[in-house]
């Protein structure tokens, strides 16, 4: 960590300064020392959680709801672990966008790249992480909203199972698929949070693991051989690899998953129109959502709900394999609508890889495996069935053993710090 080695005073000032730079945090905390396996751990939240006497932001421009009376779930056992909460993070507004944009407050700077998009909608989390202010941070996921900012920062992520971690205390976004998790720079910091958090017996090892060839075939060139770097890489550290077609079931999710998101984002969402603390394209989306027919949104969940009972995806595999997004990180105003070098399909397709997880209710672990021709860092997944959340990170922490795709720090960040 960058504040590691320094005393209690001035860490707290290198992290306050160098947080400014990076334009990640909303709050600092003082936190002082406690006991508890999680000793020794600090982190940031993503501003969408309750905490006694303080509103979250939710990534708007300023918070409109009262303070709580209560403190998150999530945030009660972490910090009844011992884990140390520093502050709390940007977002983007309502955990809407992919990019990491927000015109309503300000965008934290990816430290491998500035000029490129950092990932949202846990765009704070993630950029905490990366630059080693903190050991790990807590975000959302509803299509892909900790796995995107984990490719386009180099970092790791577990995006749970759903229902596996609570809820209760954090802005619901669309409660079908929403999930809290994690980010830190490596698996093994996840598996101590999940031993922590999901007390149980170790899993018994993956060994089949699935490539999704297709599915990687039809990302950028230097995605694709990531990919299938890592897939040869875990042949050669002695697991089965196979490939597996998975464009179907991505296609066969993707429309329905997007209906439920818009629909009940605008339940959830929609009298906030016209408050004046959203801006114009966030409006337009909850408006569109408010006009769907609730008979079409019924029947998204209920196909989506077929789809999970009869998916046939792991009885002969433990896990798939395939990449986090279609696409190198873009830059930032190519996912910009306010850009005349904006381009609605880049800004789509950031999601279109991880939302069909969130519509099955699947875990996933987002990993570096390898770098782009910009030098930015690419991601992968590993997905399995619903409760195979510390096999997964197990996995993943095996592979980071043998690997260093995850140990390089970013290319930005000395400079992005040096009037820190």
């Amino acid at each position: 960590m960058l504040v590691a080695a320094l005393d209690a005073q001035a860490a707290t000032t290198r992290f306050g300064e160098a947080a400014k730079r990076l334009r990640l945090l909303v709050e600092a905390e003082a936190a002082a020392p406690a006991q508890g396996v999680l000793a020794g751990l600090s982190y940031l939240a993503k501003d969408l959680f309750a905490t006694p006497g303080r509103a979250p932001t939710l990534g708007l421009a300023q918070a409109n709801s009262p303070p709580s009376q209560m403190k998150a779930a999530l945030l009660a056992a972490l910090d009844g672990a011992g884990a140390q909460r520093l502050g709390f993070c940007e977002m983007t507004a309502l955990a809407c966008e992919p990019s990491g944009g927000n015109p309503l407050r300000q965008r934290p700077l990816n430290p491998w790249d500035p000029s490129r998009i950092c990932g949202g909608s846990s765009s704070g989390s993630a950029v905490a992480v990366a630059a080693g202010l903190v050991d790990f941070a807590i975000g959302s996921d509803t299509a892909g909203s900790l796995r995107i900012p984990a490719h386009c920062c180099g970092v790791t992520a577990w995006k749970p199972s759903f229902g596996l971690l609570p809820v209760e205390g954090a802005m619901a976004l669309a409660p079908s698929l929403d999930v809290l998790g994690f980010l830190a720079r490596d698996a093994e910091t996840l598996v101590r949070l999940a031993r922590c958090l999901l007390p149980q017996p170790a899993p018994a090892p993956l060994r089949r693991i699935a490539h999704a060839a297709d599915v990687s075939a039809a990302a950028a060139t230097s995605i694709a051989a990531a990919c299938s770097g890592l897939a040869g890489q875990l042949k050669a550290s002695g697991l089965q690899l196979e490939e597996e077609p998975l464009g179907a079931l991505l296609q066969a999710c993707d429309r329905l998953v997007l209906d439920v998101l818009q629909g009940e984002m605008a339940a959830e969402h929609g009298w906030r129109i016209g408050s004046g603390t959203l801006d114009p394209t966030l409006e337009t989306r909850l408006r569109k959502g408010l006009s769907m027919p609730q008979e079409r949104l019924a029947e998204a969940r209920e196909r989506l709900q077929a789809i999970a009972r009869a998916l046939t995806l792991f009885r002969h595999h433990d896990a798939v394999l395939l990449p986090v997004m279609p696409i190198e990180t873009p830059d930032i105003a190519s996912c910009d609508p306010e850009s005349p070098g904006f381009a609605p399909r880049s800004l789509y397709a950031l999601s279109s890889f991880t939302r069909f997880v969130n519509g099955l209710g699947l875990p996933a672990v987002a990993l570096p495996c390898g770098f782009d021709g910009h030098g930015l860092p690419i991601g992968a997944q590993l997905v399995g069935p619903r409760g195979s959340d510390l096999a997964l990170l197990t996995l993943a922490a095996r592979i980071q053993g043998e690997t260093a795709w995850h140990g390089r720090e970013p290319s930005a960040l000395a400079g992005l710090l040096e009037a820190a």
